[in-house]
């Protein structure tokens, strides 16, 4: 298993800190933060320049772009454009993937509705014109949040363009077992991200400390194993929030010992 860092966690520096931190790491992939207000790495609608460039920062480092982190709300009209404009752009720098939540609301069938219209109406048909495709996290408070509503987004869309990014700590967080959920998921996961979190009953992940593998309350040997048999899936990648204020030289040490957690969990 290869192993990704999303550059979320260096959201409060430029882009060029946050490569040189995760390639010495030792990580070989990268989710590139297009998120303003978290980390603000990646922009659409830039001169081709723009993407060259990027390509050739990743190059210089060995490192690959797993997907385009984008998380917004899909249902808002004044996100769409931007969002769009990131697939797009994503296309340019090779991204496979670009990552969100569902958006709309848990256990709201008139919401669901709505999620499954934007997917069908304009999310599938940028997948299909992009060729970047669309990795969606069961997430705590959305439309999508558990087992059984990610099976039911993954059939009602029926489609490989629509795939999910699996984050343990989410499914953990719905008071779901997070191996069983991940194993009955994996046939149509797309992305998978890894962190730890202290307790169920956090309003968020916790503590950043917490959200280093190994350092909180969840079972990690059992998801990595878990993560290792999915089909098809060649990369993991951490992430962790909460880091956006700290100093680029603490933030290297979280994903430094980061890493070797996973590398041990991984090997």
């Amino acid at each position: 298993m290869k192993l990704g860092c999303g550059t979320l966690l260096y959201g409060g520096h430029d882009l060029d800190r946050a490569l040189d931190g995760i390639q010495r790491a030792g990580y070989t992939h990268v989710e590139l933060g297009a998120m303003p207000s978290m980390a603000d790495h990646f922009q659409p609608g830039q001169p081709d320049a723009y993407y060259a460039g990027l390509r050739s920062k990743l190059e210089s480092r060995g490192l690959a772009v797993e997907s385009i982190g984008a998380s917004t709300n899909l249902l808002d009209p004044s996100s769409q454009s931007r969002f769009l404009g990131l697939m797009e752009a994503g296309a340019k720098v090779g991204a496979a993937f670009i990552t969100s939540g569902s958006g709309g609301k848990s256990n709201d069938e008139e919401s669901w509705d709505e999620v499954v219209a934007a997917f069908r109406q304009w999310l599938i048909p940028a997948a299909e014109r992009t060729g970047v495709r669309l990795s969606i996290k069961p997430h705590v408070n959305h439309a999508m949040f558990n087992c059984g509503t990610a099976l039911r987004f993954i059939a009602e869309l029926d489609t490989d363009l629509v795939r999910l990014n699996y984050d343990s700590s989410h499914v953990f967080r719905a008071h779901e077992d997070p191996v069983m959920t991940l194993r009955a998921l994996a046939p149509y996961l797309g992305t998978g991200r890894i962190r730890d979190m202290v307790s169920r009953d956090v309003q968020g992940p916790g503590p950043v400390e917490s959200q280093i593998p190994g350092n909180g309350a969840m079972p990690m040997e059992a998801i990595a194993k878990a993560f290792r048999d999915v089909p098809g899936l060649e990369v993991v990648t951490l992430e962790i929030v909460g880091a956006k204020d700290m100093d680029a030289e603490s933030v290297d040490d979280v994903v430094g010992r980061s890493r070797e957690a996973l590398a041990a969990l991984f090997a």
